[in-house]
């Protein structure tokens, strides 16, 4: 028997061959030889890294909640103060206006004050300035001055007065008058009056005695009418007792 017939009978046909490796995948085919001969496998090749963050926002990505809240209150700012500085303005305007307001009104109280006080004055010389020759005058001049009750009581009373006064040649003059402002405002007035009178007549004359002189306190009540003051109480000791 020949040599190859031996080895062709001793290899059995039916025992299983080795095992055959399973194929590896595609990323694992790929080997490199050690210094030993070894097979070693080659390590995948890395998948490129993600892009960080920084990069996104670099490009536009959308901002986070905090940070669109600090931008927002980062612009009102200066609309803030702004607006603060408007109002603080505003306020300051309205405090000088009122201001002004406050003085101009107690300007015109004042005036008016020294308005009703001097024509207060006025009338108390007016109605104790009289004699028997002007006495018609006078009667006309009390009138003109005068306003509401008191100026129809006087139009009532100043015929008697006038009869007195002829009959019995009676003068009266001042030696001096004050006046003083009590209350009021712009419209309506109480005034003090002191006036000092010097009046005679004929029986003063007659006994040769000097002109009796007299003090008379008077509240002369005044309202403001198409802007002159006029008299609408002035209480006479004489007219009273004409009066009754």
């Amino acid at each position: 028997m020949a040599t190859d017939d031996v080895g062709a009978e001793n290899e059995n046909p039916d025992a299983p061959k080795e095992d055959a490796k399973p194929d590896a995948p595609a990323e694992d085919k790929t080997v490199e030889i050690g210094k030993a001969g070894d097979a070693v496998a080659a390590e995948p090749t890395p998948k490129s890294a993600p892009k960080p963050a920084q990069d996104k926002l670099a490009k536009g990505a959308p901002q986070s909640p905090a940070q669109t809240v600090a931008k927002d209150r980062g612009a009102l700012v200066p609309i803030i103060a702004a607006f603060v500085a408007g109002v603080l303005l505003v306020a300051a305007v309205t405090a000088v206006v009122v201001f002004y307001r406050q003085a101009s009104n107690r300007g015109d109280e004042l005036d008016a004050h020294e308005a009703a006080t001097a024509a207060a004055c006025n009338y108390g010389k007016l109605i104790s300035t009289y004699d028997p020759q002007t006495i018609d005058e006078y009667l006309k001049k009390v009138d003109a001055a005068s306003t509401g009750d008191w100026k129809d009581q006087f139009t009532k009373l100043g015929q008697d007065l006038k009869g007195v006064v002829v009959d019995a040649k009676a003068t009266s003059s001042t030696y001096d008058m004050q006046c003083g402002f009590q209350s009021g405002d712009t419209e309506n007035a109480n005034v003090l009056v002191v006036i000092g009178q010097t009046t005679t007549n004929v029986n003063i004359a007659a006994a040769n005695k000097p002109p009796s002189k007299v003090e008379l306190v008077v509240v002369a009540g005044l309202k403001k009418v198409d802007d002159k003051w006029l008299v609408n109480k002035f209480d006479l000791p004489i007219l009273k007792q004409m009066g009754n």
